[in-house]
């Protein structure tokens, strides 16, 4: 298994900028699912890995069971991207990983839990941005409406396209504050674009089905209100 064979067909299924994104993509991916696996499992799988790629699997700790919707808040932490876009990076890595050495991936599945790796199994193409799936078709709302509902959410700004509001925490309580985020919007059957920089997380909501603000954007704004208020106080979303 080459190095730069991995890198570069990585960055070429996820459509990457560079090598040096891919190779941040592929280490993040793999130090995540090193912290899912025994100490002696992580060791095995560095011999299995190009040498410049092996650091990645140095992680300490013993084994932390973590759920997929953790894995993927995880990977997009490391890569400062969204749960969706991390989802689709790991398939990219888990499909080349394939090709170079086929029974790497069978070791891994005896290592992880298997709904770990079919996390990493999406289909379509790469995320940009989520609409809602709601099968009851949202309503959508005019401008005077989304106004009159910006009034009722001082924190958010936007008009009838998008609505966004920018959170600025600690970097530590980012990871449960996308989590109480992301858990809010499966309840609602709606999806929200999440970007982090530096230490500010911001949200962006609109119905892409529709490529305009719904009634379940508002819905789902008022429920991310509740959980910036859990975490920022140091509590975890309930």
């Amino acid at each position: 298994m080459k190095y730069q064979d991995l890198i570069e067909s990585v960055r070429d299924r996820v459509q990457l900028d560079d090598s040096e994104h891919a190779r941040q993509a592929v280490e993040a991916v793999l130090a995540t699912l090193g912290h899912c696996m025994t100490p002696d499992a992580r060791t095995q799988l560095a011999e299995h890995l190009p040498g410049l790629l092996e650091p990645a699997m140095e992680v300490p700790g013993d084994t932390e069971i973590r759920d997929s919707e953790a894995l993927l808040i995880e990977i997009a932490y490391r890569i400062d991207s969204t749960p969706e876009r991390a989802r689709y990076i790991g398939e990219a890595l888990l499909e080349t990983l394939r090709e170079m050495d086929p029974d790497l991936v069978d070791e891994l599945r005896g290592e992880l839990h298997t709904d770990l790796l079919e996390t990493l199994e999406p289909e379509g193409e790469p995320p940009e941005w989520a609409g809602s799936v709601d099968p009851s078709a949202p309503v959508e709302l005019s401008d005077d409406e989304v106004e009159q509902a910006l009034q009722r959410l001082p924190e958010w700004d936007g008009d009838h396209n998008a609505i966004q509001r920018t959170v600025v925490l600690p970097r530590d309580r980012h990871i449960p504050l996308i989590h109480g985020v992301q858990t809010e919007a499966r309840k609602t059957n709606n999806h929200v674009r999440i970007d982090q920089d530096g230490d500010s997380v911001t949200f962006t909501l609109n119905t892409a089905s529709k490529g305009v603000v719904t009634e379940s954007d508002i819905d789902l704004a008022e429920r991310i209100n509740n959980v910036v208020a859990e975490v920022g106080s140091s509590g975890k979303p309930g």
